[in-house]
């Protein structure tokens, strides 16, 4: 086990999401497809997120069952394992409607557990 605090992973995953939402700013889904380097910058963050959650202990993920550290995850297995099947528009729904609420559920995290 890396020794990086999993605090650390999950301010991590909070910078990776606020990138995300970043990139995207202003962006239509369409604009957001036809811009490569764009996809390609949230499916790194995106990995960064699952890999960062793949990492939180057994006993962090048990208090906090609401927050969907499995499906997290397992996109970023998707992205890494099989980059081939990256889908854009699940990319978009991912970006766009799944990871604004986790933002402050992992922000609220965060002030519990200093």
């Amino acid at each position: 086990m890396s020794p990086r605090d999993w605090r650390i992973r999950l301010q991590d995953i909070v910078e990776a999401i606020r990138n995300t939402q970043g990139y995207i700013e202003g962006m239509t889904y369409e604009a957001f497809a036809a811009d490569l380097k764009t996809v390609r910058a949230t499916a790194y963050d995106i990995g960064i997120i699952g890999e960062a959650a793949s990492r939180i202990p057994d006993e962090v993920r048990s208090r906090y069952p609401h927050v969907p550290w499995d499906k997290m995850q397992a996109i970023r297995n998707v992205i890494v394992h099989e980059y081939f099947r990256l889908d854009v528009a699940i990319l978009w729904q991912t970006i766009t409607q799944n990871l604004p609420p986790l933002l402050p559920m992992l922000e609220e995290i965060l002030q519990r557990e200093e």
